[in-house]
């Protein structure tokens, strides 16, 4: 058993300028139409900051944006789906026991934190 954690700070002025600079690229390249439903800046910052937060705990390439998928439970909850190009001859690379996320913001800045335990 492997625990992995990973965590990402994101500065708000500067990620909707980041937005406001990318346009539709950064949007494409980054998040899955899922993903766009609400287009908030600061819900879109949160989904960045998961992105990151699992990208640095499995250490994945950093152009590994649309491998995962950021959910929220009817709770509001947010959940990582990893999707199928993270596997390899129809496993998994990586087969998570249990895993958890959480997204917060305060002021200026969005936190996300995502902790897995791997067989």
């Amino acid at each position: 058993m492997i625990i992995r954690s990973g965590i990402d700070l994101v500065y708000l002025p500067l990620f909707k300028k980041s937005l406001k600079n990318g346009g539709e690229n950064f949007l494409r390249r980054v998040y899955f139409e899922e993903e766009l439903i609400n287009n908030d800046p600061t819900r879109l910052a949160g989904i960045f900051a998961a992105k990151e937060a699992v990208i640095k705990a499995l250490s994945l390439s950093t152009d590994s944006w649309l491998e995962i998928l950021i959910t929220y439970k009817s709770n509001g909850s947010p959940e990582v789906q990893i999707q199928n190009s993270l596997q390899f001859g129809g496993q998994a690379k990586f087969k998570a026991q249990n895993s958890a996320l959480s997204i917060t913001h305060q002021g200026a800045y969005t936190i996300a934190q995502f902790v897995a335990i791997l067989e």
